[in-house]
């Protein structure tokens, strides 16, 4: 897939707007973390696993207040900046419908490491105080020892598995891949010199190969 930018992505959007832009999606992304997990937590094999996800989720909307307390002393309305991104997923969700628990984690697991990424290098672009508000927030990531923690036993102790999910991983990173570079072309606002396609799409890659890694699934 090539990672050309976007026809557009060269112009600087001006400073307001990118500002809004990234602290919308950046607070949008947390409405997604609580949906996801609580669907999750509705599926896991386990209590202790439910239980986990369940507090994911809170912490999740308790994430989105907090940014929303931060923002509003900045003059931002974060519930019309998130809005627009409503849906910014597409059909992501219809597309890879994971068979059983292992395929769901996996994929939750790369999808929001993904997404953390491609927010993280945009909050990098922001000015302090906002910006470290707002990687405060996004930096703080329980799925991150969570998913390993109930994968990687599993993936090293049958092959086959290991050979089901990393196909199945490479197949979710292409299409979070291709989402995050569609949303790029799509809410040209995001994009500011030393944030453009080229950038992220290297961010997004070198991240989606260290987890692959980290679960011990061929990349």
């Amino acid at each position: 897939m090539s990672s050309a930018a976007p026809a557009g992505l060269d112009e600087a959007a001006s400073p307001a707007r990118h500002t809004r832009a990234v602290v919308g999606l950046a607070a949008f992304t947390r409405t997604i973390a609580c949906t996801r997990y609580a669907k999750d937590a509705d599926k896991a094999p386990d209590m202790a696993s439910r239980v986990e996800l369940l507090r994911m989720s809170a912490e999740a909307v308790a994430s989105f207040d907090r940014m929303w307390e931060a923002v509003s002393g900045a003059g931002i309305d974060l519930l019309a900046a998130a809005a627009p991104f409503t849906g910014v997923l597409g059909d992501f969700d219809e597309r890879l419908r994971p068979l059983d628990w292992y395929e769901r984690l996996t994929k939750t697991y790369l999808t929001f490491g993904l997404m953390r990424d491609f927010v993280v290098a945009l909050v990098r672009t922001l000015d302090a105080p906002l910006r470290d508000v707002l990687m405060e927030e996004i930096g703080a990531d329980r799925l991150a020892d969570f998913a390993p923690a109930q994968l990687v036993p599993v993936i090293g102790a049958d092959t086959q598995l290991a050979a089901r999910l990393g196909l199945w991983g490479r197949r979710v990173v292409g299409e979070e891949i291709g989402t995050m570079k569609r949303l790029l072309a799509s809410a040209p606002d995001l994009a500011v010199s030393g944030a453009d396609a080229e950038v992220l799409h290297e961010a997004l890659s070198q991240g989606a190969t260290s987890r692959m890694r980290g679960l011990g699934l061929r990349v």
